[in-house]
Parts: structure tokens; C-alpha cells; sequence
């Protein structure tokens, strides 16, 4: 008998007996379990998960466990399915954020496709929020998370820590260094070596580039662009690369601001994400400069506003859907791996490849797109597709 089912066969038997109070009382905490038994936090969830598929305890999408109905009668046979939530966490960093904002609606669709609820929270990029989130979606008995981690440099050891404990996660979008478990992410590096070949195709120089900021060590999409800049003998000057210190548009104004004083400007301009691409637009809106015909324009992540700036925005589209539907089937697949007890396991890492969408900010040729947003969004999912690919020596 595995270590969950001796721990629930003791519950049960106190539960029936009356030790834990009665119907609707508050039950140990998932953390409590684990310390008294001296388990893993995922043991002690697949425990209560057993008593709450038998009634013995019941709880709903956010409160801790509470004795059941079932506790003043025998329990009914164990292995019955849908009597209680089975719930997954998913903790963003800014859920404002559009890119985030449907990461978390695409989410919620394939996990409730998986028969799984979601708890939806956001970190605001701080570590002792990130924790404190985690450790409570633990406490009320969360069977995994998705995460999109953090910059703080407390966070890796952390999500090691949690690993090693037994809590099953999958990291969503970004993945932090030096920690092995399943992510699924866009292939940054190549994202940003397309548009590094678009400008060049363009006979832009010199160029520049807008950062997310010094808290992201490594910047996959910045380390592309420069790659594929070299290839060609052409260098990424130090002076020309502005760090945005933030996330959002005023802080892509402000970093254009940076760029365009400091001496000869650049010819053209590649940010990190379309929010900080969509504030240098406004900064040369605002200057007087013309946009692709003085400098050119480009950002990363193909957000509906993307089309509607002023010229429209050429930019990196991945397919999120297929990252939101994969990070679930993952985590998915790895717990009900897990109920036949722990088995080595090699953490699956998930490129998905990037594709160029050029519009007039970097061509002022450039073809405006019959589709709709949502169906070139939905169109450029459906093409990604067929590049979903597993690379577990990346």
C-alpha cells in the first residue's frame, strides 16, 4: 500500500469515529497533514483528495477542507470521481497585463477541459506575495500549480524547494534558472533573430533595442536579436540598448526617450514586448518622428493593440493557447502519473516556435490583414501547431 492510502485509511477511521469534530468543523490543512505524518505536501493532498472523492470531507474552490456528510455513515467505496473539485493554481505576475489577461482565460478553458478548476491569482512581480499565494493555494489543497515566476533571485530556491518536496508545477511563459521542471515557453532567441533579419532585409541601421529591465538576468529575446546582428557583421552598440525599468507603456516612452538623446539615434528600435514597443510609438508621436520613414518599430508578442497603434505594430506572435492547453495537459498527465505512487520522472521543456507578423511600423508596404484579431490570433495558434516541440536538451 503506497503512503497516501495508509494516511487516508488512518483519517478515515478517525473521522468515522468522531476525533475530528462533526459535519461542517474545519480539517487539518494540508500543511499540517505533511508535518504530522511526516510526508511530502503532495502526499498529504492525494490523501485528502482520496476523503473528499468518499464525502469524508468536502471543500469548495477556496476555503480548507470541513468534515463531510459521509462521517455519520459508512463511507461509500473509494475511487469515486466528482464529489469534490479538483482544482489547479495559477499564479501570474501582472494579471493587467493583456498578455496575461488571456493566459489566464486560456488556462482556465483546458484545464475545465480537463475537469479541473482554476485559482487565479497575481504576484505583482513581489517574491513574498508570489510565496505567501503558493503556500496558501497549498494550505487548501491545490493538486498543482502553473506558474510564471518571478525575477527575485529568492525564487528559484524556492520553486526547488517546493519540487523537492513532492508539489507538482509547471512553469508558464517564463522559467526561471537552474530549476528542472516542465515548462512551456516561446522560443524567445529565435522570435527575436526574425526580427532581427526583418530589419536588416529593411537596410536599417543602426539599431537599438528597449529592455525589460536588470531583473531579467537572461534575455533570451535581446540575446537573438544580437546573435543574428553578429551573423551578418553588424553590432547591437552598448549605448543603444535602453533599459525599460518597467513593463508598460510609460516605461517604453520613457526608454525611447533614452534612445533617441543619447546622441545619433537609432534607425531602428526592437522591444521587449509590444507594451514597451507601443510607448516608444507614442514618444515619436509626440516628437515628431516618423514612424517607419525616420525610425522603424517593432515589438514582441502580437497583442490586439498591436493592430490599432498608429502604424500598426509589427511584432512576434506565438501561439499562447497552445502554451496555456499544454502547461495543463502536462501538469495533468504528471499527477495521474503520480497516483501509482513517485516514479523518476524527466521534466518535459516546451519550445514553441515564433513567427513574424510585419505591419506598417517597419514597412510602410506592409498589407493590413483581412482577419479579425481574434481569428489572426486564433489562425496564428492553429499554424503554431505543428511547431509545438519537446526539447528536453534545451
Amino acid at each position: 500500500m503506497v503512503k497516501f492510502d495508509q494516511i487516508a485509511r488512518t483519517l478515515r477511521a478517525e473521522i468515522l469515529a468522531g476525533r475530528h469534530g462533526e459535519p461542517g468543523e474545519r480539517f487539518l490543512t494540508v500543511r499540517q497533514l505533511a508535518e504530522r505524518f511526516a510526508v511530502s505536501l503532495t502526499t498529504a493532498q492525494k490523501a485528502t483528495g482520496l476523503l473528499k472523492d468518499e464525502r469524508l470531507l468536502v471543500a469548495d474552490a477556496t476555503s480548507p477542507a470541513k468534515i463531510g456528510p459521509a462521517a455519520t455513515s459508512s463511507p461509500p467505496a473509494t475511487g469515486k470521481q466528482g464529489t469534490s473539485p479538483r482544482r489547479l493554481g495559477l499564479i501570474v505576475t501582472d494579471i493587467t497585463n493583456p498578455f496575461f489577461a488571456r493566459i489566464c482565460r486560456d488556462v482556465q478553458q483546458a484545464a475545465a477541459n480537463a475537469g479541473y478548476q482554476v485559482l487565479i491569482t497575481s504576484s505583482q512581480s513581489d517574491f513574498r506575495r508570489e510565496r505567501t499565494v503558493i503556500e496558501g493555494f497549498l494550505e487548501i489543497g491545490v493538486e498543482g500549480l502553473l506558474i510564471c515566476p518571478g525575477l527575485d533571485d529568492a525564487c528559484a530556491a524556492f520553486y526547488r524547494s517546493l519540487i523537492g518536496q513532492g508539489v507538482r508545477l509547471a512553469f508558464v511563459s517564463r522559467r526561471p534558472e537552474h530549476v528542472e521542471s516542465d515548462f512551456v515557453v516561446a522560443h524567445n532567441f529565435a522570435g527575436g533573430a526574425l526580427v532581427a533579419g526583418h530589419l536588416l532585409s529593411k537596410h536599417y541601421e543602426p539599431f537599438g533595442y528597449i529592455g525589460f529591465g536588470p531583473r531579467l538576468k537572461r534575455d533570451e529575446r535581446l540575446q537573438g536579436f544580437r546573435s543574428a546582428l553578429f551573423e551578418e557583421g553588424v553590432d547591437l552598440c552598448p549605448d543603444r540598448i535602453a533599459d525599460s525599468n518597467g513593463r508598460d507603456i510609460m516605461h517604453g516612452y520613457r526608454a525611447m526617450n533614452r534612445l533617441m538623446t543619447r546622441g545619433k539615434g537609432p534607425r531602428a528600435v526592437f522591444a521587449f514586448n509590444d507594451l514597451l514597443a507601443i510607448g516608444a510609438l507614442q514618444y515619436c508621436g509626440q516628437h515628431g518622428i516618423s514612424v517607419p520613414h525616420d525610425v522603424a518599430i517593432a515589438g514582441f508578442d502580437n497583442l490586439p493593440e498591436s493592430r490599432v497603434t498608429s502604424p500598426p505594430l509589427t511584432t512576434v506572435a506565438y501561439p499562447v493557447q497552445s502554451i496555456a492547453r499544454l502547461a495543463v495537459q502536462n501538469l495533468v498527465d504528471h499527477l495521474v502519473d503520480q497516483l501509482d505512487g513517485p516514479a523518476p520522472r524527466v521534466p518535459n521543456h516546451i519550445f514553441l516556435e515564433p513567427r513574424l507578423v510585419v505591419r506598417q511600423s517597419t514597412d510602410p508596404e506592409a498589407a493590413e490583414s483581412p482577419l479579425s484579431t481574434s481569428q489572426e490570433s486564433e489562425s496564428s495558434d492553429r499554424y503554431q501547431e505543428a511547431n509545438d516541440q519537446s526539447d528536453k536538451g534545451k
